[in-house]
């Protein structure tokens, strides 16, 4: 098993297998049954982490959703960067003459309907981080490097919200940019967690902190109000998809890429167990 799982191409149809059931159950299944959407976060997340940990020279940690210090410091740097471009967009807003206020149902607000989306919105960005920059992103970058990984990998997860309510080319273009960004957040932790927790924080904060569709998706859990998406500058903030069709989005998704590689610190656990990994299989296949 280790031998096969040296060959990128075996890992590549592990992970092509993966994401077939994924879209399969998806299919079925859109956007309903919780629990089957806890099952498929915890069937990928056994297949990816055991298939990286069954290599020779790996260990647990390999896929990048250890729990470690580095894990929880990842995790809260996704929140607080979400926090400063919610900012950003408020801050604009404002000087532009918009409103930000309390949405009109906050009073009313049902904080168990609130847990209950938001769980779904994090399994949800969850399973999209376990696809596109798990197995499928790690063995790519393995064998072709980084900028083939980076560029294929961001045009896929573009195109998987091709169908969804609201689509627009704006969109599909600032969802390659966040397919970027993430990739990179990846890159410079060589952690899952913080493209996973920003992902979650990013949608999450977009329909309850700003009043945006998440994707062109709502699901009617906003707490306060932008009154400057969808207005007359919506290719500024974004429009009906939500705040990710909005030239402000390309502002700051690409800023937030080009800054990563400073402010972000690569888990020395991890690379030490894929240096062991590479050298492991260096002398399995040969090389």
């Amino acid at each position: 098993m280790k031998k096969l799982l040296a060959h990128w191409w075996f890992r590549l149809i592990i992970a092509i297998i993966a994401s077939i059931l994924y879209v399969s159950a998806r299919t079925l299944f859109p956007f309903g049954l919780i629990f089957l959407s806890y099952f498929l976060a915890i069937l990928l997340s056994v297949i990816s982490i055991s298939v990286l940990a069954m290599r020779a020279g790996s260990s647990f940690n390999a896929f990048g959703l250890q729990f470690d210090k580095f894990a929880f410091t990842d995790f809260i740097k996704g929140l607080v960067i979400v926090i400063l471009m919610n900012l950003v967009f408020v801050i604009v807003s404002i000087l532009m003459g918009y409103d930000y206020k309390l949405h009109n149902n906050s009073l009313i607000f049902d904080y168990k309907v609130l847990t209950f989306y938001s769980s779904q919105i994090f399994v949800m960005a969850y399973l999209e981080e376990i696809l596109f920059r798990g197995l499928f992103f790690q063995t790519i970058r393995e064998r072709f490097g980084d900028f083939v990984a980076i560029l294929l990998l961001s045009i896929f997860f573009s195109l998987a919200h091709y169908f969804n309510p609201n689509i627009s080319t704006m969109g599909l273009i600032n969802i390659v940019l966040a397919g970027v960004m993430l990739s990179v957040l990846y890159i410079t932790t060589e952690s899952l967690w913080l493209p996973i927790s920003f992902h979650f924080f990013w949608n999450l904060n977009q329909q309850v902190i700003l009043g945006s569709n998440i994707s062109g998706i709502n699901f009617d859990i906003q707490f306060f109000e932008l009154t400057a998406i969808g207005s007359d500058n919506a290719w500024l903030f974004g429009g009906q998809f939500g705040i990710e069709e909005g030239i402000l989005t390309t502002f700051l998704l690409t800023f937030l890429t080009l800054i990563s590689f400073k402010i972000n610190k690569q888990n020395p656990y991890i690379m030490a167990t894929k240096f062991r990994i590479k050298y492991e299989e260096s002398k399995i296949l040969g090389k």
